[in-house]
C-alpha cells in the first residue's frame, strides 16, 4: 500500500520560500519582485520551484512572479485526491485563496502544467488575465500515441511507470541513490542548489508517487481539458519548442513531430491566441529565457491595453 507522508516529516532541508496553509496542507510558494498583474508559474511533471531558477530571478526584475510546488513536490504536502489536471487546478484555486490573491493573474504553464492551467482558465475566467502555454502537453497526445503505436507506446509507458515506482519505494526505504536518478537531475539546478536539490529528489517518496499517478491519469486529464472547450477572448500565447531532440528512429521522430504539431491548435482556444515558435528544446525557459520573458512582457502589455 502506498503511504504518503507530510513533507515536514521528511529530511528535505529548509524551504527557499514560504509555507502556506491550504486547507490543512502545507504548500510551498516562492514569491519575487513586484508589479501587476502577477505571474504564476505552473510547473511540469517532476518540476520543482527550484527548477525555475534563475529564470524567475530574471522575470522578477519586471514584475511580481510566484512559483509554487504542487501537492507532493518539494516542501508541499501530498494530496489524497487523484492526480488529475482537474484536481490539481482545484488545488491551485485553493492556494490563490489562501495567499489572498484576488486580482486576475497571468499563468505561465510549462509541459505537464499546461492542462492544469487550461482547466483553471476555463473554470475561473474572472481570475485569469492571460495564459501562456510553454511546450505544454497537448490534451490528446497520450491518447494519440497509444492508438497509433499500440504495440510499443503502452509497453514503454508501463516500463517508465515501473521505474518510477521503484524510485518511490527506494526513497521510502532511504535507499534511493544519485546513481539511480542521474538522468533526472538537472545539472543547472544541482549546481545552484547542491545538496538541497538532491534531498528533494532522494528523500521524498511523495515526489515520485505524485509523478507516477499523474502519468497514470494523463489520458483522463486530457479528456478533462478537452471537455472545457473555448476560452473566449482570453489573451493566449502558445510557445512551441522547435529544436527538440527526437531520437534516431522513425518512431521517435514521429512522436516529436506530433507533439509539436499538436501545439499549434491550442492557439485556437481563444480569439486572441497566437503561436510563438522558439528555437529551443523542451526546457525553453532555460535555453531561451530572454525570448520567454519577452512573451510574458508582451502579454502584460496586452492585458494592460484591455483594462
Amino acid at each position: 500500500m502506498v503511504k504518503l507522508v507530510p513533507s515536514a516529516s521528511l529530511d528535505l532541508g529548509e524551504p527557499i520560500g514560504e509555507i502556506v496553509d491550504v486547507q490543512g496542507r502545507d504548500v510551498h510558494v516562492l514569491e519575487m519582485g513586484s508589479g501587476s498583474p502577477s505571474i504564476w508559474l505552473e510547473n511540469g511533471w517532476l518540476g520543482l520551484s527550484l527548477g525555475w531558477q534563475p529564470f524567475q530571478d530574471m522575470l522578477a526584475a519586471h514584475t511580481r512572479v510566484c512559483a509554487y510546488d504542487r501537492a507532493g513536490n518539494a516542501w508541499s504536502d501530498p494530496s489524497d485526491t487523484y492526480r488529475t489536471a482537474q484536481n490539481e487546478a482545484d488545488e491551485f484555486v485553493a492556494l490563490l485563496d489562501a495567499t489572498g490573491e484576488t486580482e486576475p493573474v497571468i499563468l505561465l504553464a510549462w509541459s505537464g502544467g499546461g492542462p492544469v492551467a487550461q482547466i483553471f482558465a476555463a473554470d475561473h475566467p474572472e481570475r485569469v488575465a492571460g495564459l501562456i502555454l510553454m511546450d505544454a502537453i497537448p490534451p490528446d497526445y497520450d491518447l494519440w500515441t497509444t492508438k497509433t503505436y499500440p504495440n510499443r507506446y503502452p509497453a514503454e509507458k508501463q516500463d517508465r511507470l515501473e521505474l518510477i515506482r521503484g524510485f518511490a519505494e527506494k526513497a521510502a526505504a532511504g535507499e534511493l541513490s544519485e546513481e539511480d536518478i542521474a538522468d533526472w537531475i538537472t545539472p543547472e539546478t544541482a549546481s545552484r542548489f547542491g545538496e538541497r536539490y538532491k534531498k528533494l529528489l532522494l528523500n521524498n517518496p511523495n515526489y515520485w508517487w505524485t509523478y507516477y499517478w499523474q502519468y497514470q491519469y494523463v489520458i483522463a486529464s486530457g479528456a478533462q481539458v478537452q471537455s472545457k472547450g473555448w476560452l473566449g477572448d482570453l489573451p493566449l500565447s502558445v510557445i512551441v519548442a522547435t529544436a527538440e531532440e527526437n531520437g534516431d528512429d522513425e518512431y521517435q521522430r514521429s512522436l516529436g513531430e506530433m507533439w509539436r504539431a499538436m501545439q499549434y491548435p491550442l492557439a485556437r482556444l481563444s480569439s486572441r491566441g497566437r503561436v510563438v515558435p522558439v528555437a529551443a528544446g523542451h526546457d525553453v525557459f532555460r535555453q531561451q529565457p530572454d525570448v520567454v520573458i519577452d512573451v510574458v512582457l508582451k502579454m502584460i502589455a496586452a492585458v494592460g491595453a484591455t483594462k
